[in-house]
Parts: C-alpha cells; sequence; structure tokens
C-alpha cells in the first residue's frame, strides 16, 4: 500500500484538535478541540467521470463546516452512531451532548448532561448503534439507549478508567485501567474476568493504555482465523487477538509512543499513530499493520504532537490530528487483483459469505464470472492464466495435513485448469508464459505450467522446483523438498524476508528486504547474479525483454538497473522519481513504462518523463502506446453499495506523448505532413491511428499507405470495396463498420432512412436488444422477425442461467419448448400446468412436460398431460409409483387396461422388496384385493406379537387386519351376488375355489385359518387389555370375568400370564371386601374382614406350595409303583379319590337366574359354555361378560357383540373403534 498526505485544514484560534472521527455511512468528519469547540465537516470527492476526475484523484469539495457550541472545556471523546446519524461528544468537565442532523442539514442539540462532574475518559457505541457505554475516570460506568434511557450504571474500582469497547455481538464490554488492567464484564455490567495480557513482560512498569479496539466484523473478515481485536499500551507493546480468550496473541512492539490506534472499515489494516523522540525533537508518525502483525506502510507527518486518526468509509482516505490541523491522507491499497487477455480479475469479500469472492470482468465484452474462494492468500496473472494461492482449512483438505496451501491456476472465465499443493504460505506469485512463481517469506517454488501452441491445450512435461533464498546454491525439485525441507519447516523464518519477485520465461528476480536482488536463470534455477542496494526494497518490475529492472523503496523512491550494459549509464544511474507506488512496463517498448506516483500517472520513455496526469486507478497493461486503467476503488465502493456487475465506465485510457501529439497533429495538419513525422518515429499504433483518421476523411491514399507499413492486408482489401459504394453516406457508414463503430453505423442508417441495413448491422452483430428496439420503432418488423429477436433474448439469458428472465421472451417468441425448459429450471409448475394447458393434444412438448410433474409428486397435472398424448400405460405407472391408488385404478378402468392386476401385483411386490410393506398394503387395498393386503399385515402383525412393543399396537394392527379380511367377505359376497345373476357356478367351479382359498399366505397361514381366526389374536389381546383397564379402575367382578375369558386364548396368550392376571384380581376382589367391611366400625364386620385376610393368606400360602406337592406327588407314585407294583398303585389311588370325594369343596356363591338360550338350563353369569349342552356365550366386548341375553347389539364392521345397555352410552365399537352406527 502508499499513503501520503492530501489536505490540510487548519483550526480557528489555532485551537489544538484533541480528537477526531469519520462517520463511514455519511462521510462527515468531527473535530473536537482543546477550548471545547466541535467541528463537522464533510470533504467530498467526486463520484462521476472517469479516472482523472474521479475518486482520490479528483478535487475534494469542502461541502460542509458547521461549529457547534455547547462544550466549554477539552473534548474528551467523539464517538459517531452511524447507524442513526448521531454525534456524542464528552469535554473534561463529564458533559455529554448528542447532536442530530437536523431537518436544514445542520447538527442541533439532541440531548445534553451535564449532571456529573468528573472527567469522561472514554465512551463507544455499540455495532447496531442501540447502546452507549459512557465511562467515567473514576470507574463510574453508564449505559444508555439511543433513545436517552439509562439501561445499567456501575463504579468498577477505584483504580480509574481509561477505555471502553464493545464486543462485535454487543454481549460484552472491555473496561481498560490506568495501570494496564483489562476487565471483561457483560452487557449488564456484571464481572466476567480479566483478559490475559501478554505484551507487558514481567518486572516491566505498567503503562497506560492508550487503545483498545474491536473490529466488529461489519464488512467480513480476511480470513476466519484474522485477529480483530487489538490492545495497545502508550510504550508500543500490542497484542492482537481474534477474541478476548485467544490463548495464543500476536505480541508487537511499535517502538514509539501511542497515541491512539484504529481498524479500518473492513478489518484488514491497523493505524497506529504516535511519536517518536529524538532528543527533544518528536517525529509525529503513523504506522499500518495487517491483521497478523505485519508492517505494511509508514506515514510521517509534520507537526509538534499526533493526537488521534480515523479511517474513511472505504479505507481511501485518513483524518489526522495534528496540533491545530486535521490532515486528510489518500491511501493507494494493495488490492488482490491482476491482468489477464482483456478480464480484470479481482477479489472483494462481504460479511454474508465465508469465502472471498474473485470476479472475472471480461472489459470488452462486459460479461463476469464468479468465483468463491475460503481463504485467499494471493493473487497474480500474466497472458491467458492467473494463479490463486489460498490456505485449506485442517479437516477439509483430503491430503497430508503438511500440505495445507493451494495454488489454482484458471483461465480467464475463473475455470480451474491445474492446481498444486504446496507447505508453505504464498504470499507473492508472479505469472510468466511457461511458469508461475509462487514465494513466501523464504522459499520460492517454480512451477512448470501448461499453455497454448495455436488453439490447442498442451500440456508440459512436470516442472517443480523449490529456492530456498536462504541457501541460494540449494535448489531442490518438489519430491527432494517433501522429504528434507518440510521436516524443518519452521525453521525457515528468515530475517531477511522476500518483498517483492518479478521475472520472464528466462530469469527470475527476487527482491529482499536488505535490498538484495537473486538473479535466478531458468529452466536450470542457477543463480547467476547478485545485486545489492543500499536500501529497503518494497517492489520490482522487469521489462519485456528482462533488459531494465525498476525498483520501489519502502520511502517510494524508483530507480531504475540495467541488467544488461556491464558499465553503468549515467541517465539510468540518476533516474529516481519520488513518491512512487506502483511501476507498469510497456508489452511492446522495452524502454517504456508507466508510474503510479500518489494520485498521478507519468508515463516515461527512455528516462524521459511526460507530464503527470490525475489518475485514481490502477494500471492494467501498457500497450500500443496507450496505458489502460481500472478504477478499483470505484469497483470496491459499487460492491459494497450491493452492485454486482461493473460497468464499462470503470476502465479509463491513457495516451503516451507520442501517440498524443499525432492526434493533435492531425488535427492541425494535412495528413501526408503527419505521414512524414511517422517516418522519423514509427510505431505500428501510430500508422494505425493515421489510417484510421485518414478514413475518417475519406483519404484513400494516405490510408492505403499506413495499411501498407503495418502489412494490414484486410485494410486494403476494405478500401479496394470501399471505392465501388456510391455515396458519401454509404462510405461512412461501412467506415465505420471497419472501425467498429456501430452506433455511428447506426445512427448513418437511421438518418438515411434505412432502417433495414441498420436492422441487418445490429442482427449480424448479434446485438439483439439494440433489434429488438429498431423493430419497435418502425414498419419493417413482420412477426417473424420479431419472434427471432424475442427468441434470441431469450437463448441470451438462458445460457446466463436467467430463466426467470428468460422466460418473459420465450412467452413472446411462443416458442414453448424453450419455455418449458425455463419453468422447470425455475420451479414454476403454476405456469408449467398454464403452458401444458395452452398446448395441443399430442404436442411433443406433453411428455416432457407430464415426465416433470411425475418427477416432482404432481399427479393430476402429469396425469392429464399423459392422457393427452395418448400414454395412459404410463400415467397408471405413475400413479402407481406415487401411491395414487384411487387415481391409477380409476384410469384403469376408464380405458379398460387388462393387465392392471399384473401391473399392480409386480409394483406391490417391488414395495415389499423395498421393504415397503405398508405401501404395499395401501396399493392392494385400494385395488380391492383386500386378502393379499390382509395376508401381508398379518405377518407384521405376528411379528409384532413376539417383539416387545405396547399391547394397544399389537391390538390395532390383528384388528385392522381383522377389517380387511371383512372387507374382502362383503366384496366376495357382492362378487357372488352378480355372477349367480350372471350365470350359475357349477360344482366343479366351486370346489376349484375352495381348493383355492387353502393355499398358503404370508407367514405360513392359509386363507382358510385366516378367514376362520383372523379375530382370535385381536380378541385376546382386547380382553387382556380390557382386564387389566378394570383391575385399575378397581372393578374386580368385571376385571375377572374378562380374565377368566382369556382361558380360550391359551394359544395365543402364555398361560402363565393369564392365570397370573386371574391370580391377581382374585386377591384385589378379596382385598376390596376387606375394606368394605372395614369402613363399617362394627364388631361383626371387623370379625368377617379378619375371616377373609386369614382366609386370603392362606390361600397364598397355598399357591405358593402347591407347585411343590406337585412334585411330591410326581415323586411318591414313582416310589409306590416301585415298592408295591402297579396293583398296589391303582389300590392306593382308589383310596385317595374315596377320600377326597367324601370331603369335596362346596361353591357357597349364590346362583344367579340366568339361563341358556340354547336348553334354558339355569347357569351362573361367569360361565363361558353351558354345562349342560356346551353352548359358548360369547362375551361382551365392552365389559368380558358373557352374554346369555337374546338382545344385543352386533359391530357393523367387526361383527362383535356386546350388552345393548352397556353401548347405549358409547360412540364407537369398543374392540374396533368403528362408528356405532356404521
Amino acid at each position: 500500500m502508499f499513503v501520503h498526505l492530501a489536505k490540510r485544514i487548519a483550526m480557528p484560534n489555532d485551537t489544538p484538535v484533541t480528537k477526531c472521527g469519520w462517520n463511514a455511512f455519511e462521510g462527515y468528519v468531527s473535530a473536537g478541540c482543546a477550548d471545547g469547540l466541535v467541528k463537522v465537516l464533510k470533504l467530498e470527492i467526486p463520484e462521476v467521470g472517469d479516472a482523472r476526475t474521479r475518486g482520490v484523484a479528483g478535487q475534494a469539495q469542502l461541502t460542509k463546516n458547521q461549529t457547534l457550541e455547547g462544550h466549554t472545556n477539552t473534548i474528551s471523546s467523539i464517538a459517531w452512531n452511524e447507524r442513526f446519524g448521531k454525534l456524542t461528544t464528552a469535554d473534561s468537565g463529564g458533559t455529554v451532548i448528542v447532536w442530530v442532523n437536523g431537518p436544514q442539514n445542520e447538527f442541533v442539540q439532541d440531548m445534553l448532561n451535564n449532571r456529573t462532574k468528573n472527567r469522561i475518559s472514554d465512551m463507544k457505541w455499540n455495532s447496531n448503534g442501540q447502546m452507549i457505554c459512557i465511562g467515567h475516570e473514576d470507574g463510574n460506568v453508564i449505559i444508555g439507549s439511543v433513545e436517552g434511557s439509562r439501561i445499567a450504571g456501575k463504579s468498577l474500582s477505584d483504580s480509574k478508567l481509561a477505555k471502553v469497547e464493545w464486543s462485535p455481538d454487543s454481549h460484552l464490554l472491555l473496561f481498560g485501567f490506568m495501570r494496564g488492567e483489562i476487565h471483561i464484564y457483560d452487557f449488564k455490567l456484571n464481572y466476567i474476568g480479566q483478559i490475559q495480557i501478554f505484551c507487558i513482560r514481567e518486572g516491566v512498569p505498567s503503562a497506560e493504555i492508550a487503545g483498545i479496539e474491536w473490529y466488529d466484523g461489519r464488512n467480513g473478515l480476511m480470513t476466519m482465523n484474522s485477529k480483530s481485536l487489538v490492545i495497545c499500551y502508550e510504550n508500543g507493546a500490542m497484542q492482537l487477538m481474534s477474541r478476548e480468550d485467544d490463548p495464543a496473541p500476536i505480541i508487537l512492539d511499535v517502538d514509539m509512543h501511542v497515541a491512539s490506534i484504529k481498524w479500518n472499515d473492513n478489518g484488514s489494516m491497523l493505524a497506529v499513530a504516535g511519536y517518536q523522540l529524538t532528543g527533544d525533537k518528536a517525529h509525529n508518525f503513523i504506522h499500518f499493520y495487517s491483521p497478523w502483525g505485519e508492517h505494511l506502510r509508514s506515514l510521517k507527518v509534520t507537526g509538534k504532537s499526533i493526537a488521534d486518526c480515523a479511517w474513511e468509509a472505504h479505507s481511501l482516505r485518513l483524518v489526522i490530528a495534528i496540533d491545530n490541523f486535521i490532515y486528510f491522507a489518500n491511501c493507494r491499497l494493495d488490492y488482490k487483483w491482476c491482468y489477464i487477455q482483456d478480464t480484470v480479475v479481482y477479489s472483494f469479500y462481504t460479511c454474508s459469505r465465508p469465502e472471498h469472492i474473485v470476479v472475472f470482468w471480461n472489459t470488452k465484452t462486459n460479461e463476469v464470472n464468479y468465483r468463491y474462494v475460503r481463504n485467499l492468500l494471493s493473487l497474480g496473472g500474466f497472458g491467458s492464466y492467473c494463479c490463486i494461492g489460498s490456505f485449506i482449512e485442517r479437516g477439509t483438505s483430503t491430503i497430508n495435513t503438511a500440505d495445507s496451501y493451494v495454488v489454482l491456476l484458471c483461465n480467464s472465465i475463473g475455470v480451474t485448469i491445474e492446481s498444486k499443493y504446496i507447505p508453505f504460505h504464498p504470499i507473492y506469485i508472479c505469472v510468466t508464459q511457461s511458469y508461475a512463481v509462487i514465494a513466501s517469506k523464504s522459499l520460492v517454488f517454480i512451477w512448470g505450467i501448461s499453455g497454448f501452441i495455436g488453439s490447442q491445450m498442451v500440456k508440459k512435461q512436470p516442472y517443480e522446483k523449490f529456492i530456498q533464498v536462504d541457501d541460494p546454491a540449494a535448489v531442490r525439485h518438489g519430491d527432494e523438498l517433501q522429504l528434507t525441507l518440510m521436516a524443518n519447516l519452521d525453521a525457515m523464518e528468515t530475517e531477511d524476508p522476500i518483498t517483492s519477485l518479478c521475472g520472464s520465461d528466462k530469469w527470475i528476480f527476487i527482491a529482499r528486504s536488505s535490498g538484495v536482488v537473486l538473479r535466478y536463470s531458468l529452466p536450470a534455477c542457477t543463480l547467476m547474479e547478485k545485486i545489492e542496494c543500499q536500501f529497503r526494497i518494497s517492489k520490482i518490475a522487469l521489462n519485456s525483454i528482462a533488459t531494465l529492472i525498476s525498483i520501489i523503496d519502502t520511502s517510494g523512491y524508483c530507480m531504475l538497473i540495467d541488467m544488461e550494459s556491464k558499465e553503468p549509464r549515467e541517465d539510468i544511474t540518476n533516474f529516481k522519481k519520488s513518491d512512487v507506488w506502483n511501476v507498469v512496463w510497456a508489452t511492446d517498448l522495452p524502454d517504456s513504462f508507466a508510474v503510479m506516483e500518489k494520485t498521478k500517472i507519468s508515463l516515461v520513455r527512455g528516462v524521459e518523463v511526460d507530464e503527470a496526469v490525475p489518475c485514481s486507478g490502477y494500471v492494467c497493461e501498457y500497450s500500443n502506446l496507450q496505458v489502460k486503467v481500472v478504477m478499483l476503488d470505484e469497483i470496491m465502493k459499487m460492491h459494497f453499495k450491493g452492485v454486482q456487475a461493473p460497468s464499462p465506465d470503470y476502465i479509463t485510457v491513457y495516451d503516451n506523448k507520442l501517440l498524443h501529439d499525432m492526434k493533435t497533429s492531425c488535427e492541425k495538419l494535412p495528413l501526408e505532413q503527419v505521414s512524414s513525422l511517422i517516418e522519423k518515429d514509427p510505431h505500428p499504433q501510430l500508422w494505425r491511428t493515421l489510417a484510421e483518421e485518414a478514413l475518417n476523411h475519406l483519404d484513400i491514399k494516405v490510408a492505403e499507405h499506413a495499411f501498407v507499413k503495418i502489412h494490414d492486408y484486410y485494410g486494403l482489401q476494405f478500401l479496394r470495396r470501399l471505392q465501388q459504394f456510391q455515396g458519401e453516406q454509404f462510405k461512412r457508414a461501412e467506415i465505420a463498420a471497419f472501425l467498429k463503430q456501430d452506433d455511428e453505423v447506426e445512427k448513418i442508417y437511421v438518418h438515411m432512412d434505412r432502417k433495414d441495413l441498420a436492422y441487418q448491422l445490429r442482427r449480424k452483430l448479434g446485438d439483439w436488444f439494440r433489434v429488438v428496439q429498431i423493430l419497435q420503432s418502425g414498419a419493417i418488423a413482420s412477426d417473424a422477425m420479431q419472434n427471432e429477436a424475442w427468441n434470441e433474448l431469450g437463448d441470451f439469458y438462458f445460457d446466463r442461467q436467467q430463466w426467470a428472465t428468460a422466460a418473459k421472451y420465450y412467452e413472446q417468441s411462443g416458442n414453448n419448448a424453450q419455455l418449458f425448459h425455463c419453468y422447470a429450471y425455475t420451479e414454476d409448475y403454476v405456469a408449467l400446468e398454464k403452458l401444458s394447458l395452452s398446448l395441443q393434444d399430442n404436442d411433443p412438448i406433453l411428455r416432457s412436460i407430464a415426465d416433470t410433474f411425475a418427477g416432482v409428486g404432481l399427479a393430476e397435472p402429469a396425469v392429464d398431460a399423459y392422457k393427452r398424448c395418448n400414454l395412459i400405460q404410463e400415467a397408471v405407472q405413475m400413479c402407481i409409483e406415487l401411491s395414487q391408488w384411487d387415481m391409477g385404478i380409476e384410469l384403469a378402468r376408464q380405458y379398460n387396461l387388462t393387465d392392471l392386476k399384473t401391473l399392480l401385483t409386480r409394483q406391490a411386490k417391488t414395495l415389499l422388496d423395498q421393504n415397503k410393506p405398508f405401501d404395499a398394503i395401501e396399493l392392494y387395498k385400494k385395488s380391492a384385493n383386500y386378502l393379499e393386503a390382509a395376508k401381508i399385515l398379518y405377518g407384521i402383525a405376528e411379528n409384532h406379537s413376539k417383539e416387545n412393543r405396547p399391547l394397544v399396537m399389537k391390538k390395532k394392527m390383528y384388528v385392522l387386519c381383522g377389517l380387511l379380511i371383512e372387507q374382502y367377505r362383503t366384496a366376495m359376497k357382492t362378487t357372488s351376488r352378480k355372477e349367480k345373476k350372471s350365470a350359475p357356478i357349477s360344482a366343479s367351479d366351486a370346489l376349484q375355489g375352495l381348493l383355492t382359498e387353502e393355499t398358503t399366505g404370508s407367514g405360513g397361514v392359509s386363507d382358510t385359518q385366516l378367514l376362520d381366526n383372523v379375530w382370535r389374536p385381536a380378541e385376546a389381546y382386547h380382553f387382556y387389555i380390557l382386564a387389566q383397564r378394570q383391575y385399575k379402575s378397581n372393578n374386580a367382578e368385571g376385571a375377572l370375568r374378562s380374565a377368566l375369558t382369556l382361558t380360550e386364548y391359551e394359544d395365543i396368550l402364555p398361560v402363565q400370564t393369564i392365570y397370573n392376571l386371574i391370580a391377581g384380581i382374585v386377591c384385589l376382589h378379596q382385598s376390596i371386601k376387606i375394606r368394605r367391611l372395614l369402613k363399617k366400625h362394627d364388631q361383626q364386620s371387623e370379625d368377617k374382614a379378619r375371616l377373609l385376610s386369614n382366609r386370603l393368606h392362606t390361600n397364598l400360602i397355598l399357591t405358593y406350595v402347591f407347585g411343590g406337592i406337585i412334585i411330591g406327588v410326581l415323586i411318591m407314585t414313582v416310589l409306590v409303583t416301585f415298592v408295591v407294583g402297579l396293583k398296589g398303585y391303582f389300590k392306593f389311588i382308589f383310596i385317595f379319590a374315596i377320600t377326597f370325594h367324601s370331603s369335596q369343596p362346596k361353591d357357597k356363591r349364590p346362583v344367579l337366574s340366568g339361563q341358556c338360550p340354547q336348553c334354558s338350563n339355569r347357569i351362573n353369569d361367569w360361565c363361558l359354555n353351558c354345562p349342560s349342552c356346551d353352548w359358548r356365550f360369547p362375551p361382551c366386548i365392552a365389559t368380558g361378560r358373557p352374554i346369555i341375553e337374546y338382545g344385543f347389539w352386533i359391530c357393523p364392521a367387526c361383527k362383535h357383540r356386546a350388552l345393548e345397555n352397556e353401548m347405549a352410552r358409547l360412540d364407537v365399537c369398543p374392540f374396533c373403534h368403528s362408528s356405532v352406527n356404521g
């Protein structure tokens, strides 16, 4: 970078300036003085024009100069609230004033606080401008809102407070005290901790804090690990941190008394202002550092004492407060950019993306291509290629962790041609026709790159060599470096780093900070010469034939060195220019170059310097006696405002003195005389310009002479053709076309009232925007011509992936095929459906539209499109794949498709193979194939019953299976009735049907077994759940009835589970009786309760012992048989039976008045079967009680029964949860 002073403004009455600030949004500069004076200035630079009058090269105008009155003491702090346009000033007497820009564009007081008499040491607004923190010298801190209300306040400590700073997210506050400590608080002023200070060594007296600055990241970060927090002390000790708890900060010593520190607008540069004492004299400096502590530049400023500094919004200017003046300094930034093949390649970054945005802007066609590069480090280019160096974060690279950097070789549209991983930081990149030279501070890598020979891309032999500048004679190949140098890469730091490099296909020049320039030959990489200079080198550049080299030192002086002459040339040795920051050599004149000095450009030929002219741009190239300049500053401003593509206005062309004088001579002298002057100092560009002037004057003779001089055969052919035209206007139109002045040609044709020729011209040029304008302005337009123009415009936007815009033009041209692609790419399916409806049947596009709808799951429009192009089979297949069973089956029935069943079976098998059984069930269900659906579902239910799943889930699965079977039975009945009406069924057909039903389904269950027993598992789980619910609700009798019902489902539920439940319910029943008796509180009831309790206790003991008795009986049977024989064993059994028969137990429960509906014998209500006729009583699904009445309710869905009085209060079936009313 380069920085220089540009303007100085004095304060009234020679009042010293103590503080200054710059509003980045509105451009206002504020200056606070020692007597309480506050000035608000606005120094605007031109925003229109070319590089001569625009930007920092333009004449700055002081458009505002206002004095703010209200302070009487020294201004101690100034803070801009840029988001709300407010200025806050504070003085040493404790007065705080908030100023706001009024309706008359004058700042007026908005708020005033002069109640505190303590000196205000610092104040800062947070990043969003909602809160301000005001710190008093005595430690009192106040946080206020933008509206003026107090949010928080606290007295921090007994030490004096010096600085305050907000974190970027406004969650933390940093407070720096006079003794050097920095405390961390949250925004509610709760103490968190201290920042560890590394830059102050132990034993060194603590210094006062000069500044705490934390870049808020509003415009992005250079890299993800950039340092953004800086802490600096007045003695020059400084540390850079990425966050408040950064364990590895960067430590610096700026070696001066620091007065102020400020980050620029995007965190890429830190300005440190202060002074150095040399004896009794103080020298004021501003040092500029990168976020990693690298020194970039120093600016010396005259004056006694520097007080403060502040950056402009785009880092192009800096305001400096010294004595009673404020200085404005211009900054020429080092952008990462290059120029290749009429293309400007540059990079920038924003807060919205983590990557750098690399822009490839073709200045001829104005086409722009973007590439996103994470952690961009360097960029360089030449000819047709550019190289991009970047850092690869750990965890994102698939290569060895040592190779942490990559260099990408790209063409002029940003496409990567080659890439190379390197193990060091690529700081400098120089590209020649055959090589890419990449350098760090101590290593140089020469990489042979591919190139074009003619129109073919030729891959050259691999060429990779490394040079270590501290050991110039040692040159290693890439593999050798990996094995030898990488082990000691950390030890390769040098005290004399590389500062610049340049080269050609034969030579490489490497400049070092000490002033040494190393010259290597290529391809051998042999050190040929070491040139020692007596100054520190900043930048070097080589001419086109490698005979002259320009050197710029750190002070901005430019010198030349002759690399060919053995003896020093006096003119070269004496050449020197000051305040130079860049030199670009001409590509066709080896002794000519352009020099950028401050905000001017000078063109030099030999040692003769043309008059410097203003220039705010950066030189792209110097060729054909012209210098092309790009205004990168304005382009960066454009991107900051959100504009994506630059315009041709950002390119400016300067003519050198020779070309400028020739053009002036053409205006004053005859062309023949000008031709004679060119003969004395010829150049192809001069002859070319003379030919153009001669053509404009219709001087064929001079034009022919000029074309002969430059061997322009095409130009000579044009002159011969030109003489065949009749009429001056036609000739001038052809000349303008030859000179590529298309607008001038069209203007001539329109003036001649020949819009047809203008139309043909623009059509031939492919300028379809102008074609449309011409057609709309005249009567020559036909429908075919209009449609062609609209269609070409649609193709223009379609090729650039702007499909929504392209669709508008295709719609006007009636290009339905391309319109379909636009709608598909933009996913505008509403418009696509309208397009489908507008097409005629059997249109070729309908098939593509239908496939597009099917691909995104839009079944209805897809079916409509398939039907209109007679693809019914594809429509049915799509419906089945999208699970639109109803639509697919209806479509098949509508068009009488005979292979629907085969198609459904195949799809169901596919779904089963894809482990989608429920989709297959739904498919079978929609196609009325309920039996197959039931088979699949029954298999799933069987698997669930073997797993540890909820009982309700198991029941649901079996219930759904049963409902499918009921639907199957209903469908079979309907089909049977229809068949009986149509034709009688023979006995053989009936038998065949019965045999068919015996086929086994899934899980080894036959169709007959499934039809007969499908409800049994569901009934088992239903009554099991019902019994447990009744048990938990203390309904012991109901639970016992439901549990006794489970004895008929011992093949489904474990027997142990059933009888454990029965035993538990019996115990519950007895305990309920006991509790009821005890509630009566009389002696008789208590005796009965005690008797029941003893009996329950005895039954439990007997139940526990029952298992042991069974085992004992078995053992006794074996022993008795062995001792008394088989006859004695039967005798023993007979005696045992007589004994128990005489004293068998009696059932003391009362006999109910129920009777069997089959045999009319009286029975108990707990009987599941009639003891006389063995008639089975169906259980009630609501209560579990056997139904012995004649009147009951039957579910219309599952066909299960329930008592009518129980169903009177229910709306759904307790078993299948279907509606009671069906």
